[in-house]
């Protein structure tokens, strides 16, 4: 049996390694009365973390190092005692005035028959800072008026992870909307916007980058959208997320926009001013002398405008040139800039025309003519109608080293010229253009009198088969001009294709053939005519009636009418060119195709169209019984033509080398020089009518 006197040495002992372990222990440790809050001892830890020895803890309180105060810690040793907890959060004042937090845990202990705490703390500052840095970090990050998004750079798709409400406002999307998808979403259909290639970049090279781009909001609305992105690392350096900041900036860019309108564009008319007009002249210059293609500057000024601006008054003047800015809007091509310059001046670019400089200036004169039109159509203004004319200018670049201010010059000088020669005219700054423009007028003019006189001649050219039986001819239009003599199509039909007047041309010829058809018809001796349908006829949307028309008045027969066109009229529009064709078919009329191989000579399309007929350009001819490429050019185009079920005729057959391959190959028509040239129609109808074959 253990006497007292060996429990009380149990004790002892147990003190004695109770304090060895707790003078050892690496933890914050101190042993307290709670009774009145004398700091009994203190570990070597504790006197490490404080800074003051054991003999000078050992005469101070716990209050005297705890900033809580005595109330608070009377109240909490209370709390322990009665054990509603023994964990608490402190703070520790050290002696160099430093303010710690720790963590504190009380255990109540009996000491050589003592009762006191066992206090064991944890130095938690650091770790309270961090978490008061996080909390601080999300309440600004909630707060923040830019939105913030935070995408997960270790998923493969960089999924959203957070959104704050900023970001929700801005978009009009809520968090869990756009939680785990990639944030293109907001890109909308602009996915080929310029700061996207940055974007991507910066995103493929971890590094922080800013975009402007165009971003849609929830109900569609698009945004400008001003975002920064920057990559987030952990310690070791990796990038884990992507935070991006966005700011909307619609209004500063709908203001800087204006402002940009403001520096580039004329306040009255809406046109692009002259600062703006010199900028695209300047790029317009250098791409013509890179690409060796010629523009052309024009100088446009009205006539007698300020008489109009005194007579009716200014907003009058202001509304005339509203007027005219529209109208030379509507004439341009998209890559083309009309400006106004000032006052009742407009001039125009009009770039990247044509690598020949003729042609280019003929262009030009063909959209001249067009604005010439536009302004002289009545401008009716109030209960007013105002009639107003213009003296145009041109220069055509590039020449040399001109700068656009010389370009300027020289098509404002040829304007002065032009306004001096009686006003509603144009010049061309360079004589050799000025000459050629007005050979050209002369022409258009002399071509628009021979139509009010019926200067014009049909000629006919018999199409022949292999036993020289004239069995149809192609109708051929001369003009026989004021002085006597007949003009080649080739001088007057470019002109007329621009100017429109092949139309009008196009129907006389359709008549003249018609008339043709029903006398050999009448006669017995009935034989089909070919004839051509320029491009701008048959787009034209009365050209079926026109035929149907023309076949009335005159009686011929519609199956004795050949209309040929070129494969560039069927490609521009095959779908509407088939539905003209198969009205027209409904006629009665044929369809062949005119120069068949120099153009698109897609096989697909033969067998939609509702052709008759296929012609061998004569280009292939000419060296088919030499030339082994072109003879293999005509048998493939024969055999299309056999296995379509379509008839061929052989143009430009000149020699009886020409007739003896073709009739090798089976050509079933001729056409050329060989078997007769182009002759007047009555001269034609009349050789054929007495030819041998009319007494068969």
């Amino acid at each position: 049996m253990r006497t007292i006197s060996d429990l009380q040495d149990q004790a002892a002992g147990e003190s004695d390694i109770f304090l060895q372990i707790f003078n050892q222990s690496p933890a914050i440790e101190y042993l307290l009365d709670s009774e009145n809050g004398q700091i009994v001892d203190a570990n070597n830890a504790a006197c490490d973390f404080w800074g003051w020895s054991r003999q000078q803890l050992s005469a101070m309180r716990i209050w005297d190092i705890n900033i809580a105060g005595q109330k608070i810690l009377e109240q909490q040793f209370a709390e322990t005692k009665a054990g509603v907890t023994n964990l608490f959060i402190a703070q520790h004042r050290t002696a160099s005035g430093e303010i710690r937090n720790v963590e504190v845990y009380v255990n109540p202990i009996v000491l050589k028959g003592r009762k006191l705490n066992l206090i064991i703390a944890h130095d938690v500052t650091d770790r309270r800072r961090a978490e008061d840095s996080l909390r601080l970090a999300h309440r600004a990050l909630e707060a923040a008026t830019i939105g913030i998004l935070i995408a997960d750079a270790q998923q493969p798709d960089m999924p959203i992870s957070y959104v704050n409400p900023a970001f929700e406002i801005q978009t009009g999307y809520s968090e869990a909307e756009v939680l785990g998808h990639n944030c293109r979403f907001l890109q909308g259909t602009q996915r080929d916007q310029p700061g996207l290639d940055e974007l991507r970049s910066a995103l493929k090279k971890g590094c922080s980058c800013e975009v402007i781009l165009q971003n849609f909001k929830k109900d569609g609305t698009m945004f400008w959208n001003q975002l920064h992105i920057a990559p987030l690392r952990n310690d070791a350096g990796i990038i884990t997320h992507f935070l991006g900041a966005q700011k909307d900036i619609s209004g500063q860019m709908a203001v800087s926009a204006r402002m940009d309108h403001m520096a580039y564009y004329d306040p009255l008319t809406e046109l692009p001013n002259r600062r703006l007009f010199l900028d695209r002249l300047t790029t317009a210059v250098a791409a013509a002398q890179r690409n060796s293609v010629f523009g052309a500057v024009v100088f446009i000024d009205l006539d007698n405008f300020k008489n109009l601006n005194d007579a009716e008054g200014h907003e009058v003047g202001d509304d005339l040139l509203r007027e005219i800015a529209k109208r030379l809007g509507h004439l341009l091509r998209q890559e083309d800039t009309v400006s106004r310059s000032g006052g009742d001046e407009f001039v125009l670019l009009l770039p990247a025309i044509s690598d020949n400089s003729e042609i280019s200036a003929n262009m030009v004169q063909v959209v001249i003519a067009r604005i010439q039109k536009a302004i002289c159509e009545p401008v009716v203004l109030g209960e007013l109608q105002h009639h107003i004319t213009a003296s145009i200018g041109v220069t055509l670049f590039p020449k040399g080293v001109e700068s656009t201010s010389d370009l300027l010059k020289q098509a404002d000088t040829a304007m002065y010229r032009a306004k001096a020669t009686g006003r509603n005219s144009v010049c061309y700054f360079e004589p050799a253009m000025q000459a050629a423009v007005s050979a050209r007028l002369t022409l258009e003019q002399d071509l628009r009198q021979a139509m009010e006189r019926e200067d014009f001649r049909m000629f006919l050219q018999g199409q022949v088969n292999a036993s020289g039986k004239i069995i149809g001819a192609e109708a051929l239009i001369r003009w026989h001009n004021k002085e006597g003599g007949l003009i080649s199509p080739m001088a007057f039909i470019p002109v007329a294709e621009e100017t429109g007047l092949i139309v009008p041309m196009g129907t006389w010829m359709l008549r003249q053939a018609c008339r043709a058809i029903k006398k050999l018809e009448q006669a017995g001796r009935p034989i089909r005519i070919s004839v051509n349908v320029s491009p701008r006829q048959f787009r034209g949307p009365d050209f079926r009636d026109c035929v149907a028309m023309v076949l009335q008045e005159t009686g011929a027969n519609a199956s004795l009418l050949m209309l040929e066109i070129t494969e560039a009229v069927v490609f521009d529009n095959l779908n509407e060119a088939i539905t003209k064709m198969q009205q027209l078919k409904a006629l009665g009329v044929h369809f062949s195709i005119d120069d068949f191989g120099t153009g698109y000579s897609s096989l697909a399309y033969l067998k939609k169209l509702p052709l008759t007929e296929l012609k061998i350009d004569k280009s292939f001819i000419q060296d088919a019984p030499t030339d082994m490429n072109d003879a293999s050019l005509v048998e493939a185009i024969l055999a299309v033509a056999t296995h379509h079920g379509l008839q061929v005729v052989a143009e430009g057959v000149e020699t009886l080398q020409h007739v003896d391959f073709l009739k090798e190959r089976g050509c079933p028509l001729f056409q050329g020089y060989y078997f007769g040239r182009p002759i007047p129609g009555e001269e034609f109808v009349q050789k054929v009518l007495s030819g041998p074959e009319a007494n068969n």
